[in-house]
């Protein structure tokens, strides 16, 4: 909430920026308004097309007068946030209210042409509802011309319940401010939605680039090249290295640029110093998804953790998401796909079963003995530093991916554990998830932070000895078991224990054997969870 200066206003609410995901899974920055943003709106509304305007001001507008109420704020009865994207921070959306009377204020908002339909009007108008409400204002009232049933839709689409009726040759709409149980899940459900946008561009897209793709095998850049190619990957490929024409049997491109067409997720295997020009490029052709193997970020030191800023500022700038930095790779089983971004050596049978984990070195384990165990993995995901995607948006992905009965998670932190406790215990409701917490000790963490930057993040809470991740959320009886596909094999414990015990304490190892399943050899080689 917006602290009072020392005249008593309101002061800039510089906690309420927030990035926020839009429906097809790219991002943009959603903050207060300030007295210095009255050019850049005017410059917006400037963009808008002739029905906007008028859809907006019911009629022509003078875009100066426009513009000077945009700003006129004072973060209580008048309040007004904008949203924006792209390295200029160009302002792309509008939305205000103003209080009319004790407990009631009219609310409006306008999106630029290119940016409707994604979701941006119904997360500000939540946005605006929860400021309004704090400031003691119940109802939001608004007027739509009767030819807007786009904005008509929001409103009824927003899980607020609205009253609509027509008035003197408009349409006026009523609502709430306090967000009614429906409204909290058509929220969570677009929350789902972009979360599934989001990483499918990961797991399923339709080409990837290779950044720092090499001659020489054993570098990174050529193990994933060769795996991608070896595993037989569905969409096309392009190596990129301003030293070569062709790499591996493919034509090599000096830079993301010249590839022959956008590439919907970007592999950056260069050298961290390097990688942040590389994610400005990708940026600039359009890519939608970066994969960031290399290291050098937060988990090394000050430096780095200022790089790994700027990395994610580039990216939420570009509307791209991002994967690691300081990570395996990806990869998903599925015959349709047969992606494999990592530069593991092996790669696991298809099956059931997602798997998260913020290690690379147990991804590289885990994958090795799945392999050896016939153990089917649907997809699998390294996080790395986990700057951005996380283990919460796999959970909303996993949850609506039929492909996945089981899912287990490897954790050395929480970005947001609210959030995780909400997610986790709508999809074990249905899927099994076995969560596997380590750094819970000294000794823990000393391992975990070697690899991982995620413990050092600044808005990264971790969880301390006395509050375990538990298989079951506390409250909540033990789901039905379910299989876990395998193919012909051995049978055998669900495999990582020893490698988790190489960079974990004594503790962790014990609670990871107590959670693991028994030996079974049941019928059809199956292994049950």
């Amino acid at each position: 909430m917006a602290r009072e200066d020392a005249a008593g206003l309101l002061a800039y609410p510089a906690e309420a920026a927030v990035d926020v995901a839009l429906r097809d899974g790219s991002s943009v920055r959603l903050r207060p308004v300030a007295t210095a943003d009255r050019a850049p709106i005017r410059a917006f509304y400037e963009t808008l097309s002739s029905d906007s305007i008028v859809f907006r001001f019911f009629g022509v507008a003078n875009l100066d007068r426009a513009a000077d109420w945009s700003v006129d704020v004072d973060y209580a009865d008048r309040y007004a946030l904008v949203a924006t994207a792209g390295s200029a921070h160009a302002v792309i959306a509008h939305g205000a209210y103003i209080r009319l009377g004790a407990d009631h204020a009219e609310v409006a908002f306008v999106v630029s042409d290119g940016w409707q339909g994604r979701g941006i009007a119904t997360i500000m108008l939540g946005q605006l509802a929860a400021v309004a409400e704090r400031h003691g204002i119940s109802v939001f009232t608004a007027e739509v011309m009767p030819s807007n049933q786009r904005m008509i839709q929001v409103f009824r689409d927003s899980g607020f319940p609205v009253e609509v009726r027509a008035k003197d040759g408009v349409i006026e709409i009523e609502l709430p401010t306090s967000l009614s149980e429906d409204a909290r899940q058509r929220f969570e459900e677009r929350e789902q939605i972009s979360a599934l946008a989001a990483v499918r561009s990961f797991l399923n897209p339709r080409s990837v680039a290779v950044i720092g793709a090499s001659r020489r095998r054993k570098t990174v850049g050529a193990e994933i090249l060769g795996n991608l190619i070896s595993r037989g990957f569905t969409g096309p490929i392009y190596p990129i290295n301003p030293h070569a024409n062709a790499l591996q049997g493919l034509p090599a491109y000096a830079s993301i640029a010249d590839a022959p067409e956008v590439a919907e997720l970007a592999v950056i295997a260069v050298p961290g110093a390097e990688a942040n020009d590389v994610a400005r490029a990708c940026g600039g052709a359009g890519v939608n998804a970066l994969l960031v193997i290399s290291a050098g970020f937060a988990e090394a030191g000050a430096a780095g953790t200022a790089r790994q800023q700027e990395l994610l500022g580039i990216c939420r700038d570009a509307g791209m998401r991002v994967i690691g930095p300081n990570c395996l790779g990806v990869l998903n089983t599925a015959p349709d796909v047969r992606l494999d971004a990592t530069f593991a050596a092996d790669t696991p049978p298809p099956g059931n079963l997602g798997f998260f984990s913020q290690s690379g070195g147990l991804g590289i384990a885990m994958i090795e003995a799945a392999g050896r165990l016939s153990l089917g993995i649907s997809s699998f995901v390294s996080a790395g530093n986990k700057a951005d995607v996380s283990g919460n948006d796999l959970l909303e992905y996993w949850e609506q991916d039929p492909a996945t009965d089981v899912i287990l998670l490897y954790l050395e932190s929480f970005g947001n554990p609210r959030r995780f406790a909400r997610i986790a215990r709508r999809v074990s409701a249905t899927k099994p998830i076995i969560a596997i917490k380590s750094g819970r000790s000294a000794a823990g963490a000393r391992a975990t932070s070697s690899h991982t930057g995620a413990l050092i993040s600044a808005s990264d809470i971790t969880v301390g000895p006395r509050d375990p991740v538990r298989r079951h959320l506390p409250g909540e009886r033990p789901r039905r078991r379910r299989a876990v596909r395998r193919g012909p094999g051995r049978a055998g414990r669900l495999p990582g224990a020893r490698s988790l015990a190489r960079q974990s304490d004594r503790h962790d190892r014990d609670r990871l054997g107590r959670r693991l399943p028994p030996r079974d050899r049941g019928a059809g080689g199956t292994r049950r969870v």
